[in-house]
């Protein structure tokens, strides 16, 4: 366990001293403070192309908050999800074509130890960096149109929370099944892809993770979205991904 506890804090030092801080978090960062005023300043982006075009019209909705907090939810389900299938790609298959792995586990460190460090490390900068993102885009959202829609938006951040989790200890096994980043990353984006296809597909979606992916829209307005099973094929499947990284490691040569 002493293992455990001092490589999970190499993982999370790794995270403040290297290019990390500006993935993961530095996106969630950037999306937002930027989204509000984005989405507020978008009808005279319009306005100012449709004046460089004789004849052209375009009429635009006045932005509201909800508006701000939709473009950020959309912004989420795809930049920060292809974030964090691209940066997990890595984080065991790295490890290993480095050696670094096999110098750690040579301490009194186990597979699985390994494993559940890379997970928890991951999933706790999921978390600090959603919620320091979400954080900020409602302080800008006020400030830019006031207060409204904010208990659906802190809903929809949750639920979104849970998908992204998700693929925080997908990632985790298929770097710890494959030998390289690439690959690893390329079959993240491939579940990403399927899952959005199943959001079409209502017996499908309302099963599986994919109905966390469909929600945003209903969670934002303040209306029911059925959520239970999803929640629980979520967390299912993520348990059973780390177990299937842990034993996926063991059979790895380092």
């Amino acid at each position: 366990m002493s293992g455990f506890r001092a490589f999970l804090r190499k993982e999370l030092r790794e995270t403040r001293r290297t290019w990390r801080l500006w993935a993961l978090p530095g996106i969630l960062v950037f999306l937002g403070l930027t989204t509000p005023i984005l989405a507020a300043a978008t009808p005279y982006l319009l306005k100012m192309t449709a004046q460089r075009t004789p004849g052209l019209v375009v009429t635009y909705p006045t932005p509201t908050a909800l508006d701000a907090y939709a473009q950020f939810m959309g912004n989420l389900a795809q930049l920060a999800l292809l974030a964090v299938i691209v940066t997990g790609a890595g984080v065991v298959a790295g490890e290993r074509r480095a050696g670094t792995a096999a110098l750690m586990l040579c301490k009194p460190l186990s597979r699985a130890g390994f494993i559940a460090a890379k997970a928890v490390s991951g999933l706790a900068i999921l978390l600090v960096a959603t919620a320091l993102g979400a954080a900020l885009c409602i302080l800008v959202t006020l400030v830019v149109f006031g207060a409204s829609h904010i208990a659906g938006f802190v809903t929809s951040v949750l639920v979104w929370l849970a998908l992204a989790a998700l693929f925080v200890t997908l990632m985790v096994f298929l770097s710890a099944a494959m030998d390289r980043q690439a690959p690893a990353a390329g079959a993240g984006i491939a579940v990403y892809v399927a899952l959005f296809v199943l959001t079409g597909f209502p017996l499908a979606r309302d099963r599986t993770p994919a109905g966390l992916m469909a929600a945003n829209d209903a969670l934002l307005k303040g209306r029911h979205a059925s959520l239970a099973v999803p929640l629980a094929t979520t967390l299912a499947l993520a348990v059973l991904f780390v177990v299937a990284a842990v034993v996926a490691f063991r059979r790895k040569e380092l």
